[in-house]
């Protein structure tokens, strides 16, 4: 595959480690100082990866947002200085991914590695597009029988994870009665599953899309009714066609679960293909976690689970594999503790992944979401211990 690397300074800055970095992989690098020139080179190849510096004869951000729009197969690197770095505004502006002025070298060849893959993904699906019909979506359901352990967290900052890698996200709010996955994103649906089963289940015309919510992020809901008593107008078979509507628009369905278990909550369960059960190192925790798998061993899904350690902390309590020996199975992925992070992303409706990319939290829910995605399809995906955070533009 050949891919068109450029890199745009208004300032004349030199790309330095950036020129060394590709032509260690046999790259070429074209480096340019004129916006007309830049331009051109855009419009000559699709395959086109920019590294853009900007900031004396025009704004980074507002270049960016030009460039997405004129050429948006273009995969955009805005290296900005740290006072100046926003992930927020450069994923609205069609950024790809941000790189500080004050970049180590560790930094830089994650984003071109990063770059590569994303190239490299997208050609094969653009090879592909008209070949091969959409494969259904992959369904996980994110459980717990414990309130406050982090599930709607995991199952929102997983979501952005996974859309940022290029896939197309649904979540369902699973806690029918009280859920509040809308919430957690600074949202307020003005349509959820009530109205679907009310005004349009079983007619053509009005399908389930119209009653989805979609997030700034790329992350599409569709929420819990508005009253706690409308949960009684949802039956299983509602639950079903809604799960198979979205399997056919989404690469990926998120089901948010409540913590208790009714018909509808382990019909949820029986149609997810995995289940992310949460549990963190707390006695009564691990006691009820140890119940809820018993339960779904007696109706035959246990097979699907798939442990998550939360809020794990080295020294502290059990050790991994004593926590494994009690659940008489492998942890799955472990999640660090960083509280601090988790509760300024709830509060300010936004996902840490995006507000505090840099956390040991979000690389930690990055490498989930890689590690699942690369286990379904059957592909490895390389993952460093040190990974940054990056922006995919779908």
């Amino acid at each position: 595959m050949n891919i068109n690397w450029v890199y745009f300074s208004d300032t004349k800055n030199s790309p330095g480690d950036v020129k060394t970095i590709l032509e260690k992989d046999d790259f070429e690098l074209i480096t340019t100082y004129q916006l007309e020139r830049l331009h051109s080179l855009l419009r000559e190849r699709n395959q086109s990866v920019l590294f853009l510096k900007a900031g004396s004869l025009y704004n980074v951000y507002d270049l960016s947002q030009e460039i997405s729009a004129l050429y948006p197969y273009t995969y955009i690197i805005l290296i900005v200085p740290e006072n100046t770095e926003n992930l927020k505004m450069a994923m609205q502006m069609g950024a790809s991914d941000t790189l500080r002025s004050t970049y180590e070298e560790n930094d830089l060849i994650e984003v071109i590695h990063h770059a590569k893959k994303f190239m490299l993904q997208r050609a094969k699906m653009d090879q592909n597009y008209i070949k091969l019909p959409k494969a259904a979506g992959r369904v996980f359901a994110i459980s717990s029988p414990k309130g406050g352990v982090g599930k709607t967290s995991l199952t929102i900052n997983l979501a952005v994870s996974f859309s940022k890698m290029g896939k197309k996200v649904a979540i369902i709010d699973g806690n029918l009665q009280f859920g509040d996955v809308a919430m957690y994103c600074n949202l307020k649906p003005k349509r959820t599953i009530y109205e679907w089963v009310k005004e349009s289940y079983g007619r053509d015309n009005y399908p389930i899309s119209h009653y989805i919510t979609n997030c700034e992020y790329d992350v599409s809901i569709l929420a819990a009714p508005q009253r706690p008593e409308f949960f009684e107008g949802i039956s299983e078979q509602h639950i079903k066609n809604a799960i198979e509507e979205l399997k056919k628009e989404f690469d990926i369905v998120l089901i948010d679960m409540a913590t208790y278990l009714s018909d509808i909550h382990l019909r949820f369960l029986d149609l997810a293909d995995e289940i992310l059960l949460i549990t963190t190192n707390e006695l009564s925790v691990m006691r009820l976690t140890q119940l809820y798998l018993e339960t779904l061993e007696t109706i035959n899904i246990k097979d699907k689970v798939k442990l998550i350690l939360n809020r794990f902390q080295k020294g502290q309590s059990l050790e991994v594999k004593k926590i494994e020996e009690i659940f008489g199975m492998d942890v799955y992925h472990t999640l660090p503790e960083q509280s601090n992070v988790v509760l300024a992303a709830i509060n300010a409706g936004y996902p840490f992944i995006l507000s505090n990319s840099r956390s040991h939290i979000s690389r930690s829910v990055l490498k989930l979401s890689e590690t699942l995605y690369a286990e379904n399809n059957n592909e490895i995906i390389e993952v460093k211990k040190d990974k940054r955070w990056y922006l995919l533009r779908k």
